[in-house]
């Protein structure tokens, strides 16, 4: 691993949960998707420990953050005909069906819970970290950089947060510096903090407009159609970054018996929720 930066989270503390669990889940639909990644931000504060989920979406879905306008998305050209659903987690709006969706819950108990930079550079920086080892321009966008690009747009990938991962481009057209590969959001909740991002792997074939947005595959030519091994890589990386093992479940992390999936799932399916703001 490459020695700190600056803005790199500081070592995790002995007494703090290490390593990484997580869970590769088969898509599924958008409310049962966020009231899944409810239930792994209550598991990991029972239990104190850093889990993680990767999952898809079954129908494609639109994700909305937690404060957009539902009739900001009515206006959009393009969205017709797609599934939406609204996020507990904060962000621009996001074009599911040709990315990789994670939620990571961190006990409030690890020290990274305390600023939300921490958290991020750790996750994005290790995915940067495994980019530039494959000889690709990334890099996460700083302070600096974010200032220049409104953070107001529909789209996520429109956006520029501070550690958002961009791999840097000179084509004209491009947003500080580069293309958005990766940005998340978090939210706070008793106990336990659940970031949810979305890795894009390939521009989605049913957007157009200013909702498409190239992925990783599409600028990473090397990658061809097979992103797995660098999700692997950027797994493990992460891991270490938790100063443990990366433990990969085989089994979904939701069997449907849970305690309160199901009333989760009415929640997110509720169109009163979808329309909250």
């Amino acid at each position: 691993m490459s020695p700190p930066r600056p803005g790199d989270p500081q070592p995790v503390a002995a007494r703090a949960p290490v390593g990484l669990v997580v869970w590769r889940d088969r898509p599924a639909t958008g409310p049962w998707n966020m009231a899944a990644d409810e239930v792994l931000a209550a598991v990991a504060q029972d239990r104190g420990e850093v889990l993680l989920r990767l999952y898809g979406w079954q129908p494609e879905t639109i994700s909305l953050g937690a404060f957009q306008s539902f009739a900001e998305a009515e206006q959009q050209p393009n969205l017709a005909g797609w599934s939406v659903v609204r996020r507990p987690s904060g962000g621009g709006a996001i074009v599911h069906g040709t990315d990789l969706t994670y939620c990571l819950a961190l006990p409030g108990a690890h020290p990274w819970s305390r600023r939300a930079e921490d958290l991020y550079a750790a996750v994005h920086g290790a995915l940067v970290e495994e980019l530039q080892h494959r000889g690709v321009a990334a890099a996460m966008v700083d302070a600096e950089a974010a200032a220049r690009v409104p953070a107001t747009d529909f789209f996520c990938f429109n956006r520029r947060s501070f550690g958002d991962v961009i791999v840097e481009s000179a084509a004209t057209g491009t947003l500080a510096g580069g293309w958005k590969i990766l940005g998340s959001a978090q939210r706070r909740l008793a106990g336990v903090v659940l970031q949810h991002g979305s890795l894009l792997l390939r521009r989605h074939p049913g957007m157009s407009g200013v909702g498409s947005h190239p992925g990783v595959c599409d600028l990473v030519k090397n990658l061809g159609d097979d992103s797995s091994g660098l999700v692997e890589s950027w797994l493990r990386r992460l891991a270490a970054r938790f100063a443990g093992p990366l433990q990969e479940i085989s089994e979904s992390f939701c069997s449907g018996d849970e305690p309160d999936l199901h009333r989760r799932i009415r929640r997110y399916s509720d169109d009163a929720w979808l329309r909250r703001r």
